[in-house]
């Protein structure tokens, strides 16, 4: 439609004058050169003595120093920065790598939070479930502590025997020295029990202490309990007993 209208003005010069069909084609040829015109841009940039410079062309050497894009009206329509050196590479990607285990840890953090708020609404009730799970400890360990005893009885009783025969003059039988070995090895296995049960209070009594502290900090509430057992657990430690020694004669 333009173009039609446009040929139609210029023959109509033609046949008024040809004096007409120049400012025509002056019309067309400067819309076209302005068009140009307003497409190009300009490039800015610092050279070596560093001074701005403001070209149609961007040198080669300048493309990784940074630069400014501007349109025909002076005006920046973008900011190209300077190319990262390979110092400045390696701590961009540690920062994004130190961002990215951050963000693992959060997320770590906020599933063990929340199910430490589904599992007690207040610190206190993780403070009980460690007392009552210390008590259980407690119970196991005299357990094997009466076992113990009663072994040590065995081996002393197996014991005397053999001292009795001895001062009858008769040999102390075989069978009644493996019985002996047999009883301490028993006593050695319950021993073993009784060190992995402390064991085991230890790993609670850590896990419990961060649970308590947490839960402390994500309520906003004290665990006005957890004192009274730490205090309870600094002049003996629940259940914990000595290595007993094996009777003898």
């Amino acid at each position: 439609m333009n173009n039609t209208m446009t040929l139609n003005t210029i023959r109509a010069a033609d046949k008024n004058g040809r004096s007409i069909l120049y400012p025509a084609l002056f019309f067309l040829i400067f819309s076209s050169l302005s068009l140009t015109i307003s497409a190009a841009q300009l490039y800015r940039y610092k050279n070596e003595q560093g001074l701005m410079v403001l070209t149609q062309t961007l040198p080669a050497e300048y493309a990784n120093k940074g630069y400014e894009i501007l349109n025909e009206k002076g005006r920046v329509v973008r900011v190209v920065a300077p190319a990262l050196t390979p110092e400045q590479i390696a701590e961009r990607d540690a920062a994004l790598e130190r961002e990215r285990l951050a963000k693992i840890e959060k997320e770590k953090q906020d599933k063990i939070d929340e199910e430490l708020r589904l599992l007690y609404s207040h610190p206190n009730d993780a403070v009980r479930v460690l007392e009552r799970r210390l008590q259980d400890f407690k119970g196991l360990i005299e357990v094997k502590k009466a076992k113990i005893h009663n072994l040590q009885d065995q081996i002393a009783d197996e014991e005397a025997a053999a001292a009795e025969r001895q001062r009858k003059g008769y040999t102390v039988q075989e069978e009644s020295l493996n019985k002996i070995n047999s009883l301490q090895k028993e006593i050695e296995r319950n021993q073993y029990d009784i060190d992995e049960i402390n064991k085991d209070i230890a790993v609670h009594l850590q896990e419990f202490d961060q649970k308590i502290k947490r839960l402390e900090q994500i309520t906003g509430q004290a665990a006005t309990k957890y004192q009274a057992l730490l205090d309870s657990l600094k002049s003996k430690t629940p259940g914990q007993i000595e290595n007993p020694e094996t009777k003898t004669e």
